[in-house]
């Protein structure tokens, strides 16, 4: 079936790979513009348009049609900048630099001075990509979670620039990637992920007031092993530049109540991804469908990867 889903996946990767040809001409500005504009013109025909809007609705009933009009504005705005800026990962190389205004190093070098690890704990936030990117130029060893995209050819060429510029180490989300997390964690090194997304295992956590499938991974690592939950706040102020800020380790619940440990933990978590969204709603991926329980998703705790 595979062999089958070749030629599909190489008229796929043809106008991805013209996209990031122009947008590489044209330089990382004029780039991350031209993959907002797109964005913004083409979006609000998508399905994805309609998910974002009551995803959106939902979250802030206090808002007026206007204001949520707006919020979807800058998410498409965003999303369409971040895709662009896939071609220009060198720009943001190497550290220190202008593009990305790294603060309060001081917090993850006290983390990983424990020994024991840190997992840096983010969401799909203004350019999420720059999370891990940015912590590597920035001298904190470690490695970085990843889920493939669905197209190998595309999948590759992200995977590279990955290696190139963030962690050369990537562990594949999956529930094979327990014994390389844990490897990581052990040698007193960071793993950067992701964590505002649904995965096969899980539990339902309260985010913005509703119940969501949310991944167990992390809470699991930090009982484990000890690690530091570290938020990582990745901020675009303008075009093509960030501010990314290492806020205080979280609290892990250690009541000897696995169960118990595990979901406070999970809330904290929650918490305080949710406290950054509301600080800049406008670029977290509301498109994304996160409330939804899956339907093949099974209530868990046992897993360790996110």
């Amino acid at each position: 079936m595979k062999a089958l889903r070749w030629p599909l996946w190489c008229l796929e990767a043809i106008p991805f790979f013209a996209m990031m040809g122009l947008f590489k001409v044209i330089g990382v500005d004029a780039a991350s513009a031209l993959g907002g504009w797109l964005a913004r013109m083409l979006a609000p025909i998508a399905p994805a348009h309609v998910t974002a809007r009551k995803n959106l609705q939902a979250a802030f009933p206090e808002k007026s049609p206007a204001e949520i009009e707006a919020i979807l504005d800058g998410m498409w705005d965003n999303l369409g900048r971040t895709f662009a800026e896939y071609a220009h990962f060198r720009r943001f190389a190497g550290y220190p630099n202008a593009r990305i205004e790294i603060g309060n190093m001081e917090i993850a070098k006290a983390a990983l001075a424990e020994g024991k690890g840190a997992i840096a704990l983010s969401g799909h936030c203004a350019n999420w990509e720059l999370m891990a990117l940015g912590a590597f130029q920035a001298g904190i060893d470690g490695a970085e979670v990843y889920r493939p995209v669905n197209n190998p050819i595309i999948n590759w060429w992200i995977m590279r620039q990955r290696r190139r510029f963030a962690y050369p180490t990537q562990i594949n989300k999956n529930a094979e990637s327990a014994r390389e997390l844990l490897r990581v964690l052990k040698d007193g090194k960071a793993i950067a992920m992701l964590t505002d997304q649904k995965h096969s295992e899980g539990l339902p956590i309260p985010y913005f007031g509703r119940d969501a499938w949310t991944a167990t991974g992390p809470a699991v690592l930090g009982l484990r092993t000890g690690a530091a939950l570290v938020p990582v706040r990745m901020v675009r102020t303008k075009g093509a530049h960030f501010q990314m800020s290492f806020l205080p380790p979280l609290d892990v619940s250690r009541s000897g109540d696995k169960d118990a440990d595990i979901r406070a933990t999970l809330t904290t978590i929650n918490m305080a991804l949710e406290e950054t969204v509301r600080a800049h709603p406008a670029q977290w991926l509301w498109a994304h469908n996160r409330w939804r329980i899956p339907a093949h998703a099974q209530p868990g705790i046992s897993g360790a990867a996110s």
